[in-house]
């Protein structure tokens, strides 16, 4: 009787931790998830996951991005997946590069139609994704959204990067203003 009597400070400071480390688990703020970004005069310039993949040696998930910039001016959409490669004393971290005409895609009529404008953002599919964030570009004045997703395959030491446009829609249902005829 006296050793349990010992014991049971001991016992119900145990317990007390354990359910006060159970709910202080259950507070922690949610993970912190920051997507990179930026606008300049008539540029654009955001970041996006393509892939995660299985690091054997580590035994973790490595994400991998991609970097898009896209040119207002010159209507063009480009897209790049920097990955680190040696060759030899020196490091590369961008490859190739892919392209896409945006007044092709959205069938802009830059003679006599409005002047595009475009909004550009990455987003994310959940877990059937694989990892992959689709890239959406806005066209405000014809109201359609396009998406697009990058891929880049190497063999050997040649590495090529294409940007895909997935699909193409009108916002809301309405249908994209025709161009002034004249």
């Amino acid at each position: 009787m006296l050793a349990y009597q010992t014991r049971k400070p001991a016992l119900t400071c145990l317990a007390l931790g354990l359910f006060l480390g159970w709910i202080a688990a259950g507070l922690r703020p949610p993970t912190l998830q920051a997507g990179g970004g930026d606008r300049a005069g008539e540029s654009i310039l955001t970041t996006g996951p393509i892939l995660i993949r299985y690091d054997e040696g580590s035994k973790v998930q490595i994400p991998q991005e991609a970097l898009y910039y896209l040119d207002y001016r010159k209507g063009r959409l480009i897209g790049t997946v920097p990955s680190l490669q040696s060759l030899g004393r020196t490091a590369r971290y961008i490859n190739s590069f892919a392209e896409r005409d945006l007044v092709a895609d959205f069938k802009l009529d830059l003679d006599h139609g409005p002047r595009p404008r475009f909004l550009m953002t990455t987003g994310a599919l959940g877990s059937y994704s694989a990892g992959w964030a689709p890239l959406y570009v806005i066209e405000t004045t014809t109201n359609q959204v396009a998406v697009y997703r990058i891929d880049q395959q190497t063999v050997g030491i040649s590495v090529n990067t294409r940007l895909e446009l997935v699909e193409i829609r009108t916002l809301g249902g309405n249908p994209a203003p025709k161009p002034p005829s004249g």
